[in-house]
């Protein structure tokens, strides 16, 4: 359970975000469809750590996407439904598990090509499975596009809500989370983690302070950072050399900002690269753990889709895809108890839209921190919202998920250990190509502002080697002590040549 500084102000966003709206449509007599809106509501967990500067315009995007995945989702649960209802096959629910693997594929790719971490596609592909369940209760496409638009609106709201009042909060929130983890790192107590926590919090402080147009100017946030950046450079300066850590992107000089969308993409589409592998896997997990379940007679297939997704679409590490996959089925077991003792109660439409909001709060909480403990939460508000409150054979219930979360996670471990069992080698080399590359366009340009662009991009591609080489050293260390040597020379090459052109401004 990493520590991610003041999370409160983004769990209390996440659960309003859902329940006022629900709760309005509930006082409006929506009360069967009201819940709904948590679809669109899921936007506002995107624009957590994010400034005002630029929060409205990645909650919108996320928003968008949001409300867009609804209608298709629940359009494909129509077809399906009425396909099956008038006699068709079970196979048609590979219609809707097809169509599952497409979105996660795309939505993986982007995310990881532009690096944006959790929650990445998680919840995207879940909007995805929950308004595909909508259709067979009656919803029509029409009420799930609308009520999902209704919370895109207010997951904006939400998310700017402090912006008149408090405009700096993000950036003060980073930049303690950024210093507290820092004396965290040089305390007499630290763990073994605290300094890959410190630089983490660091530079997402700076990306921070990036999107609010502050650094290089004489603010007291970029002051404060600057300082807990040199004490923690000056710790960890000569230190880990001969092994993979995060700590080899700390240098005594302010972190660039992100590179162009357009290039991060560019990168993410070399074939080489991990955002491929990642596609790859799943697009082999997604129909085989839909066909596995169709073959053990799961209605809906779903579910295991989701589960194999969920494990593959974070990244190609192997080790931590497996304590994924064992994250994923233990926390679901858990959530099944918690969704048991939800089912005890007699809730009325309001108070169940409450203990949503509660459940989304968790899942803000815990997504980034413990994925197991964040799917306690994931499983109940995914099957409360997919079934609309209604009344279901809890067993019934119980029994068909923990099957299908048994076979996507036996796929998604199966997928990860023997489909491209050897990327882990051309990730790193193709990562260290990008790198050089990009040291020989810095040599050849003479205009300033190509060297000042080409700076960003080489700075983004000394992280995706970082990356690249701590997958590489948890898959195969023996490998990994071969090749480290020329990895270490060029990266100790590439931040000299960060420091000769754009200097150590600390």
């Amino acid at each position: 359970m990493p520590k991610q500084g003041r999370r409160w102000p983004g769990v209390v966003r996440a659960g309003v975000a859902v329940a006022l709206p629900a709760l309005a449509g509930v006082a409006l007599g929506h009360s069967a469809v009201a819940a709904i809106a948590t679809l669109g509501a899921f936007a506002v967990v995107y624009g957590e750590g994010r400034a005002y500067r630029v929060r409205w315009r990645v909650v919108s995007i996320a928003a968008a996407v949001m409300v867009l995945l609804a209608g298709v989702g629940a359009a494909v649960g129509a077809f399906v439904h009425d396909a099956t209802a008038a006699g068709g096959s079970a196979l048609w629910g590979m219609t809707l598990v097809l169509v599952m693997t497409a979105v996660v594929a795309v939505c993986a790719f982007v995310v990881d090509g532009l690096r944006l971490g959790a929650p990445g596609a998680f919840l995207p592909l879940l909007t995805v499975e929950i308004a595909s369940a909508l259709p067979a209760l009656g919803v029509a496409v029409t009420e799930v596009l609308a009520w999902s638009t209704v919370g895109a609106a207010s997951a904006l709201i939400v998310s700017m809500s402090g912006a008149v009042a408090r405009p700096r909060t993000p950036e003060r929130a980073a930049v303690g989370t950024a210093a507290a983890a820092v004396d965290a790192a040089l305390s007499d107590t630290a763990s073994p983690t605290s300094r890959r926590d410190a630089v983490r919090s660091l530079h997402a402080a700076w990306q921070c302070l990036h999107d609010a147009a502050l650094v290089g100017r004489d603010h007291p946030l970029t002051r404060t950072l600057r300082s807990a950046h040199l004490r923690c450079a000056s710790a960890v300066d000569g230190l880990d050399s001969d092994h993979a850590s995060d700590i080899d992107d700390l240098r005594p000089q302010v972190p660039l900002p992100r590179p162009s969308i357009r290039y991060r993409l560019a990168r993410a589409a070399h074939l080489r690269g991990r955002s491929w592998t990642i596609v790859a896997r799943l697009l082999v997990a997604g129909p085989a753990a839909g066909l596995l379940a169709l073959a053990f007679g799961v209605g809906r297939p779903d579910w295991a889709v989701i589960t194999a997704a969920m494990i593959l679409h974070q990244g190609p590490d192997r080790v931590l895809g497996t304590y994924r996959g064992l994250h994923r089925f233990f926390g679901t077991v858990l959530g099944l108890v918690l969704l048991a003792a939800l089912s005890t109660l007699d809730l009325t439409a309001a108070a169940l839209v409450l203990v949503l909001a509660v459940l989304m709060a968790g899942i803000e909480a815990f997504l980034v921190r413990n994925y197991g403990l964040a799917m306690v939460f994931i499983t109940p508000l995914a099957l409360v919202l997919g079934g609309l409150g209604t009344h279901v054979d809890l067993v019934v219930v119980s029994r068909d998920r923990l099957l299908e979360t048994a076979l996507g996670v036996a796929v998604a471990l199966a997928v990860l250990w023997t489909v491209l069992p050897g990327s882990y080698r051309r990730i790193l080399r193709d990562a260290d190509e990008q790198v050089a590359g990009t040291i020989g366009r810095i040599g050849d340009a003479r205009d300033p502002g190509a060297v000042a662009e080409l700076g960003r991009d080489l700075e983004f591609d000394l992280h995706s080697s970082t990356t690249a080489a701590i997958t590489a050293a948890h898959t195969d260390p023996a490998w990994t002590r071969t090749r480290w040597p020329e990895h270490h020379h060029l990266h100790e090459l590439g931040y000299r040549i960060l420091t000769r052109h754009f200097g150590p401004r600390l």
